[in-house]
């Protein structure tokens, strides 16, 4: 497996994500018990002078009417101000009431920030992917370019079928020794409807070549996915052929005109395949390579991040062992079909779907 330089595992969210996130948190209203109880003394203290009950010390029989015609404005109005005081109570508790289901509930700005951070990378990182102003319509937010049966984009999957998502750099060498095993049945599968798979295509080994080749072939297979849909599945496995792929301690360049040759070959028209040298993407694909290996949802068991990385319906799935479980990395194509529950004989053919479906768990490969 081969590891971004300088990257062990996934980076932890610096402070200023976790300031962020601490920021969507709905503030606690302040309105308090404490701050209900002045009230009720004021009640108390109104109440006082109004004691109906309390014989006068002065005035006669003859005078009664006149005390009493005077006692029932005074009630009148302390009831008025029992009731205003009694109002201002019941708004300071409904207050406080809403703020206790605001911090239960997540605001709309709540979600917005978790959108904005992205599913589980570093979220400076993905802030950065998300601006880029020149990229493939076709890709996610994560810069995923998910294939199928029906296009490339990630809303024409295939809604009952597995995803595979793959991490790949063009100059890894183990992505070439898996891509050569796997590639013929992915094809077929994407074919018939059997699978959609979600190609990350990264460059941090383009610290290994003169030319920056990871970059280019990276931009040149994001070009074909936005303008060639159809050919993208063959493409990506043509630039890990034995004999075009680049050895990555001795590094012999790779000039723009043999990779669009190479392209031209599986399909890939001439006029598209000529304006690969232009880069339009690979700004782009620095960012899609500098947020994927942060993400943490991509680590393996030890918590790092490596390529060649293919998560089945969002969860890692050891290569290593599946590998191992088929007698070695050459039956790996095997232990493929057998986690995702499809026979070998029903590969490429439409209607026969993984047992798995969209939703479940890689079967475990004895």
């Amino acid at each position: 497996m081969t590891k971004p330089l300088g990257q062990n595992g996934h980076e932890e969210p610096d402070q200023a994500t976790a300031d962020a996130v601490n920021a969507t948190k709905p503030a606690v209203s302040a309105t308090s018990a404490d701050a209900v109880k002045p009230a009720e003394g004021r009640i108390a203290a109104e109440e006082k002078p109004v004691e109906t009950g309390q014989p006068q010390e002065s005035g006669s029989e003859d005078s009664a009417p006149a005390q009493s015609s005077r006692r029932v404005p005074l009630i009148l109005v302390a009831v008025a101000l029992v009731l205003v005081l009694a109002a201002g109570i019941y708004m300071l508790w409904a207050d406080h009431a809403t703020g206790n289901q605001s911090a239960q509930k997540p605001s709309s700005g709540a979600s917005t920030a978790q959108v904005s951070h992205g599913p589980s990378g570093d979220a400076k990182a993905y802030k950065a992917l998300q601006e880029v102003t020149v990229k493939p319509s076709v890709a996610d937010d994560q810069g995923g370019l998910t294939v199928s049966a029906k296009g490339v984009g990630s809303k024409k999957k295939v809604a009952d079928a597995p995803t595979l998502e793959i991490f790949m750099d063009p100059m890894c060498p183990w992505c070439g020794k898996v891509g050569r095993v796997i590639d013929p049945q992915l094809q077929r599968m994407i074919s018939a409807g059997q699978i959609n798979v979600t190609y990350n295509f990264l460059n941090f080994l383009d610290s290994a070549s003169s030319d920056q080749y990871s970059s280019r072939v990276d931009n040149a297979l994001a070009m074909v996915a936005q303008e060639d849909p159809d050919h993208l599945p063959a493409f990506a496995a043509a630039v890990f052929a034995a004999d075009f792929q680049p050895n990555e301690s001795s590094y012999q360049a790779v000039s723009d005109a043999r990779l669009a040759d190479k392209a031209v070959g599986v399909g890939v028209p001439k006029a598209l395949a000529d304006r690969f040298a232009q880069g339009t993407y690979r700004p782009w694909v620095d960012k899609v390579n500098a947020y994927a290996i942060t993400r943490k949802d991509a680590k393996d068991a030890k918590g790092e991040f490596s390529t060649p990385t293919i998560m089945i319906n969002g969860r890692v799935w050891d290569l290593t062992a599946a590998a191992k479980s088929q007698g070695g990395l050459e039956h790996l194509d095997r232990a493929l079909l057998k986690a995702l529950g499809l026979k070998s004989q029903d590969v490429g053919h439409q209607g026969k779907m993984p047992s798995i479906g969209a939703q479940g768990k890689a079967l475990a490969v004895k």
